[in-house]
């Protein structure tokens, strides 16, 4: 009977990680936080594992309005996607939704901001180019925010995979405590 004991203490030790793992975005073009230069007409997303074909993203700007997307397709654990028109400067989110394999719903968000070079005739500085600052700034201040989040959020579920392990532990000990008190 101990020999079952430890082998499912064993068995739970190795395999609580696997249980309680989820997919996670492993790296994103453009990336979380990132400022590009370029125009953008392709947007790729790569997760740990492999992601169901239901899976998808949408665009938006500054001001929530939708970027029209094409030919989303999903390749093992890659999502891509064309973006239809050429986008103008301003930050943007890639709201994502997917389905591990591990048949989780997950979601998050990528903020970007694109930046490319304008080419227009010199102009003098107006007020407009300092608001324009500020709202770069406080668009950094959410992607801040954003990853913030995204890093609480898996904390806690190595917090709780912990916990869960640690009752498990204190289970079998008390089981095997009252086992060996009545012998």
């Amino acid at each position: 009977m101990k020999k079952i004991g430890w082998m499912t203490i064993a068995f739970i030790l190795l395999f609580s990680n696997n249980v309680l793992a989820h997919t996670g975005l492993e790296s994103s073009t453009p990336a979380q936080g990132s400022t590009v230069t370029e125009q953008i007409n392709e947007i790729t997303l790569t997760y740990l594992t492999k992601i169901e074909e239901t899976s998808s993203f949408t665009i938006t700007n500054s001001s929530e309005e939708s970027v029209e997307v094409e030919g989303i397709t999903v390749s093992e654990n890659v999502l891509t996607g064309n973006v239809k028109d050429s986008l103008e400067n301003g930050s943007y989110k890639i709201n994502w939704k997917i389905i591990g394999t591990d048949g989780h719903p997950m979601e998050g968000v990528i903020d970007f901001v694109l930046d490319t070079p304008e080419e227009t005739e010199a102009v003098e500085p107006t007020t407009e180019s300092i608001n324009e600052e500020e709202s770069i700034q406080s668009d950094s201040e959410q992607v801040e925010t954003a990853v913030d989040e995204e890093q609480e959020e898996k904390n806690s579920n190595s917090t709780v995979g912990i916990i869960i392990v640690l009752v498990m532990i204190l289970a079998l000990a008390a089981w095997w405590m009252t086992r060996r008190n009545k012998k």
